[in-house]
């Protein structure tokens, strides 16, 4: 008898809840129980402000503690997202799992060129010599339908139209090949 295959990703019971100083609590999440498997594609679909893009940041990682209460589990492969240390956490996000956030103007960093914030991954999780990351960039943007990457590497963000920034973003995600992709209204 062959063992069933697990999933890639598997949240259940996933809540998250905020909490605030002079306010009731908000439950953001109540209750989630989902799986990708590999190769598999799923949607999320709901209304606004009805928990899809937190959903995402609590399987990431990414809601701070500060006022948040996460709970249930949220399984990536063979490990435990929600009680991992930070520092296995961010070895996971962007390597294996990524994010195309929604609002690439703000989720890009102003101050540095679309080219250095793609290489910045490939530097970080794979140790990829500069010059090296830098063709990677280029080849990454041409490839999400940006041209003359070779100029485009070096754009700031504000000088990209928003469709672009968007492009940028989804290069800049895939940069590392990861296993699991998660795209907030894509």
């Amino acid at each position: 008898m062959t063992k069933p295959i697990a999933p890639l990703l598997a949240i259940d019971d996933l809540h998250v809840t905020f909490r605030r100083r002079q306010s009731k609590e908000v439950r953001a999440v109540d209750g989630v129980s989902l799986s990708v498997g590999r190769g598999e594609t799923i949607g999320i679909v709901g209304e606004s402000g009805c928990g899809k893009s937190v959903t995402s940041l609590a399987v990431l990682g990414l809601l701070g503690d500060r006022g948040v209460e996460v709970s249930g589990a949220v399984r990536f492969e063979d490990e435990e997202l929600l009680s991992l240390p930070e520092g296995r956490r961010e070895h996971i996000r962007g390597r294996q799992i990524a994010m195309i956030f929604q609002d690439p103007m703000s989720s890009l960093n102003p101050v540095l060129t679309v080219g250095r914030q793609i290489t910045e991954v490939l530097e970080r999780h794979f140790d990829t010599p500069p010059r090296v990351a830098r063709r990677e960039a280029m080849t990454l943007l041409e490839r999400v339908g940006i041209s003359d990457s070779e100029r485009r590497v070096d754009d700031y963000p504000h000088q990209l139209s928003g469709g672009m920034r968007q492009r940028a973003m989804i290069a800049m995600a895939l940069a590392c090949q990861p296993k699991l992709l998660i795209a907030d209204e894509p």
